[in-house]
């Protein structure tokens, strides 16, 4: 009935939603670009938090030689400061513990944004993730773990079954790109309120150079 390959019978088929063969090869190539394009996302987050780990270190270094500056010009000597030098020593000293707490957490969530938190796919967030053979390396690799069982089970897949497990693979970098993303935002935004008490705790240390009040 080779009328029926490309006639209405099929096409009423296709439009109550049965799956061909050639249907889901089709959307079996539409998930792999999709997952491609998630890469690529996955890269710009990456790029992205290299630059605030860059910047988060300037600063913890910055930091860790304004604290050696100051505890070498007031820590160090022998001579006692003025009551009004105390209070901004404090001052100096609570921003400059500030600016290091905030770099830190910026660190951390930087480096979130570039590796993935949770070993396998069925420990990710969003519930109800499927073990994803051949697409993720560590679901499969933990199945498996001998090329011989991995070439029995590949060999018995059907389009179908890979057409699953790359929706399956689609939803893990679909929620990975997102808390990559967030990640990449809260490190950005430690990152900036590093910022104001590290310059506060300059502007301390300058005043305490140009104005001395050695009592």
């Amino acid at each position: 009935m080779p009328f029926l390959a490309k006639g209405p019978f099929l096409s009423g088929f296709r439009n109550r939603g049965y799956m061909t063969e050639e249907n889901v090869k089709e959307r079996l190539t539409m998930l792999t670009w999709m997952i491609d394009r998630y890469d690529v996302l996955r890269v710009a987050i990456s790029r992205r938090a290299a630059i605030v780990l860059s910047a988060d270190a300037i600063l913890v270094t910055a930091t860790i030689f304004l604290f050696g500056q100051y505890h070498r010009s007031y820590l160090a000597g022998p001579d006692l400061i003025s009551n009004s030098e105390q209070r901004m020593s404090v001052a100096f000293i609570i921003f400059s513990v500030t600016t290091i707490a905030c770099l830190c957490f910026s660190i951390l969530s930087a480096t979130s944004s570039i590796v993935n938190v949770w070993n396998k796919s069925s420990d990710m967030p969003g519930g109800a993730t499927p073990q994803i053979y051949f697409f993720h390396a560590r679901d499969t690799y933990e199945d498996f773990k001998n090329f011989k069982a991995f070439q029995e089970s590949i060999q018995k897949t059907t389009d179908k079954d890979f057409m699953n497990h790359a929706e399956a693979e689609l939803w893990r970098v679909i929620v990975a790109t997102y808390v990559r993303h967030n990640e990449l935002k809260r490190a950005i935004v430690y990152l900036y309120w590093a910022i104001f008490p590290f310059l506060t705790s300059l502007v301390i240390f300058s005043i305490m150079l140009l104005f001395p009040l050695v009592k």
